[in-house]
């Protein structure tokens, strides 16, 4: 398994960490929030479930990608140029299974705030596979996106999942056409393959949020506005329910 020796931070790094775990716990929250209103942040995405493969398992395949012309064309202006899961962030998986989840990562690294996300935390083995690879961690720079499951505040079946997605080079040739669900052709490079597997229990809802900061601004709040903070897009559920 591919290992990295953390380089030292200066101050202001650490300064930046701090203020990206109090960002985070603000997603929480504002996210735990909106599971209790009528509405949710953005707009209520389609449900996107794991195909079951056998009694206790099942798969969630998925794409991230830099833009949201695949998924989310109807919207326009500025959800057009936003970074993007497709086809959904609200998850739905089958209780006391194990989950293999395979995204296909388009996008080029946006890099992480903070570097505990770097990790491979909660997968089976504590492990992802990229292009077959395994690894437990990549550096720092090197996140487009994180695929991250967080318990809301009052659960009762606690879960922490957060998986770093490798980042694409930003000088990679497209060589990969999609068409998006206006009919449009879209070019983009080879993706990156993430697996990594994860068990649920009983039913339950949880939080799920992509923790690099690639939304529109790099000053505070570091990025976690726009797509970071809307439903559809980076921010969602995973609920586990039987189907």
């Amino acid at each position: 398994m591919e290992q990295h020796v953390s380089k030292p931070r200066s101050s202001t790094v650490i300064i930046g960490v701090i203020a990206a775990i109090i960002i985070g716990f603000g997603i929480v929250a504002g996210i735990a929030l909106s599971l209790r209103a009528s509405t949710a942040l953005g707009y209520d995405p389609a449900v996107w479930k794991a195909t079951k493969t056998g009694p206790d398992t099942a798969t969630l395949n998925f794409s991230t990608f830099p833009d949201s012309h695949v998924c989310h064309a109807s919207e326009g202006e500025p959800q057009l140029d936003w970074v993007t899961y497709c086809p959904s962030t609200s998850f739905e998986v089958p209780p006391n299974s194990l989950i293999t989840v395979v995204i296909n990562q388009y996008d080029s690294a946006s890099g992480l705030i903070n570097d505990y996300f770097q990790h491979v935390h909660g997968t089976v083995g504590g492990v992802m596979t990229v292009n077959d690879k395994p690894m437990t961690q990549i550096d720092a720079d090197q996140p487009a996106h994180t695929f991250t499951i967080q318990s809301t505040p009052d659960s009762t079946q606690p879960m922490f999942i957060s998986v770093p997605l490798l980042g694409v080079a930003d000088d990679a040739p497209n060589v990969v056409n999609i068409t998006g669900d206006d009919g449009s052709v879209n070019s983009y490079p080879k993706p990156n393959v993430i697996s990594f597997q994860f068990r649920t229990g009983a039913p339950e809802t949880y939080i799920w949020h992509c923790y690099v900061p690639c939304g529109e601004d790099r000053v505070p709040p570091f990025g976690f506005t726009g797509a970071m903070s809307t439903t559809g897009f980076m921010a969602g559920t995973v609920t586990v329910a039987n189907y």
